[in-house]
């Protein structure tokens, strides 16, 4: 770990233990323009000790900022990603990625700088206009950032202030205005609930609607707040956030929120180069694309000691899951009607080789319908109760129907459809066996 000592302006390389035993800062702010890089750092230091301010760029200003108001509060250490990280090392980036929520939850403080807001004095913490921008009625860009999501969640003390270094508050006393603003529940903010109590879908949902520079960044802003780690491959494009979720799923065995997602509209597959022949309007697989295909999943509920947990294993073809029917009598309605023939034949009334052939061609029929798939997460019902939220899903590749001393399950792959909804069953549906679930892959 390599911090600013906050008077000197000088870098110094250590461990991260002895840095927290004597204390540090870490800023968070949001980039703006060409920012001091590791690199560059040296040529301002002089500047940085001696210069009046304003220094020679807002760049240069905010590094001065951040290091004072550190200071003034007894704090040696500062780190900030543009001048603390050697970008130029692709080990070092790696790392830096990896440990970065670790780095916020353990500073002493983090400082949050916003550039684009001029704090009213006139305005109570309370009111989400104290975060509002200079040129507009939106919050500060510094909320629509991914990276800044996980330096909201992290640290343990943390402190706005506005482009003037002017201080606005703390976190956990603006717990409730941060909330309105972000969409984060307060008891998250505050440390009442840890916030790795929310379900995956609902941690997607926070990202839902920020933005990153570098598209990879979307997944790897999000790894520590997911408590995982991954390579980074800048050049991955919309692979990265994929990797993402092959990682939850071998990771989150009972979070089947996971795949409690809905596509802004039908067309949105297309929107991310797939389509054509093999995959129409609101097709998809159980993986989504985006995170903003969880906006509307901040309600999702998980509850571990309901169920037990089930396999979903990436393929090749798709996602290894247990989605195939079991069509044994007493487990669907359909086979009511077949047995009654089947009791026919025996008694004779009918030749055989009909009776089987009718029973055969009602369950291929049933096999290839579509059907609801329910998760093991949930939503409030009408009546103030959870209720199991379901997918849907459309066979495409069905084996043929086989007898023994039974009849057989039917195997199939399918495909997710309706993805553009998310329906809700109060009791679930639990004859299921292993099928496969195709998965697009988003083009770059």
């Amino acid at each position: 770990m390599r911090l600013l000592d906050t008077t000197s302006y000088e870098l110094r390389n250590g461990e991260q233990g002895i840095f927290r035993q004597e204390g540090y800062a870490i800023l968070s702010h949001r980039w703006v323009g060409l920012e001091v890089t590791f690199d560059e750092l040296k040529s301002h230091t002089a500047e940085l000790r001696t210069g009046t301010r304003p220094l020679s760029s807002p760049q240069v200003d905010k590094i001065r900022g951040a290091c004072e108001t550190a200071r003034n509060q007894g704090i040696k250490w500062m780190w900030i990603d543009t001048c603390c990280i050697n970008k130029n090392s692709a080990t070092e980036e790696s790392e830096s990625i990896n440990s970065m929520f670790k780095w916020y939850r353990e500073a002493k403080l983090c400082i949050t700088y916003l550039s684009d807001v001029e704090r009213d004095a006139r305005l109570p913490i309370t009111s989400s206009k104290i975060f509002q921008r200079t040129y507009n009625e939106e919050p500060s860009e510094w909320f629509s950032r991914g990276w800044t999501l996980q330096e909201l969640l992290a640290p343990q003390d943390m402190q706005f202030y506005d482009r003037d270094w002017a201080y606005i508050g703390r976190k956990r006393e603006m717990a409730d205005t941060l909330a309105r603003v972000s969409g984060i529940d307060a008891r998250y903010l505050t440390g009442a609930n840890h916030f790795r109590e929310a379900c995956i879908a609902v941690k997607m949902s926070w990202m839902a609607q920020r933005t990153t520079t570098r598209e990879e960044d979307m997944a790897y802003s999000m790894v520590g707040i997911f408590g995982v780690t991954m390579t980074p491959q800048y050049g991955e494009g919309r692979g990265a956030f994929m990797r993402l979720q092959e990682i939850l799923l071998s990771t989150y065995h009972f979070d089947e929120s996971l795949f409690a997602w809905k596509m802004p509209e039908l067309t949105s597959g297309a929107e991310h180069g797939v389509g054509g022949d093999k995959w129409a309007a609101g097709e998809w697989g159980l993986i989504a694309a985006s995170p903003e295909w969880f906006r509307g999943s901040g309600d999702i509920v998980t509850i571990p000691e309901r169920p037990e947990a089930r396999s979903f294993v990436m393929t090749p073809q798709g996602l290894r899951a247990p989605i195939r029917r079991q069509l044994y009598a007493g487990k669907m309605k359909v086979l009511d009607g077949m047995f009654a023939v089947l009791w026919i034949t025996i008694l004779g009334s009918i030749p055989a080789i009909a009776g089987f052939q009718y029973v055969k061609h009602a369950l291929n029929k049933k096999a290839k319908e579509d059907f609801a798939f329910t998760l093991n997460c949930y939503r409030r019902g009408a009546s103030g109760g959870f209720v199991n939220v379901e997918i849907y899903l459309r066979p495409t590749t069905v084996d043929k129907i086989r007898y023994r001393s039974k009849i057989a399950p039917v195997f199939f792959v399918s495909k997710r459809i309706r993805c553009n909804e998310l329906g809700a069953r109060l009791k679930p549906v639990t004859d299921f066996g292993e099928g496969i679930v195709l998965q697009p892959r988003p083009n770059f």
